[in-house]
């Protein structure tokens, strides 16, 4: 069950193991504002899922995932940026996220 302000709007589960909180997750994603605006595309990453670094949304949108899976989901603005607003981001946006869970690595 996702955690409030995340909505799954797709998924396809993968096979391989789910990631522990420590754990650091390889992923490549593709982030979007809701009117369909990229904000960035094709960017893979490596961190924890407790990282306070990443924005809420987009780790709360991950918890839950397998390796191998795709997850297409929505989080609101108090996940996201808030009030901050930006030349690509502005006030109170929703985002939404295409994910690709590539890998779990060993805690760093």
């Amino acid at each position: 069950m996702p955690k409030p302000g995340i909505k799954i709007i797709s998924e396809e589960t993968g096979s391989g193991p789910e990631p522990k909180k420590d754990d650091r997750v390889r992923v490549i994603y593709d982030i979007q504002l809701n009117r369909g605006d990229y904000l960035v595309q094709d960017a893979e990453s490596v961190f924890t899922l407790d990282d306070r670094e990443i924005i809420a949304g987009f780790r709360y949108g991950l918890e839950g995932m397998r390796v191998g899976g795709t997850r297409r989901f929505r989080a609101g603005p108090h996940l996201c940026y808030r009030e901050l607003e930006s030349q690509k981001v502005p006030k109170n946006a929703v985002l939404i996220f295409d994910v690709k869970q590539l890998d779990i690595l060993p805690p760093a």
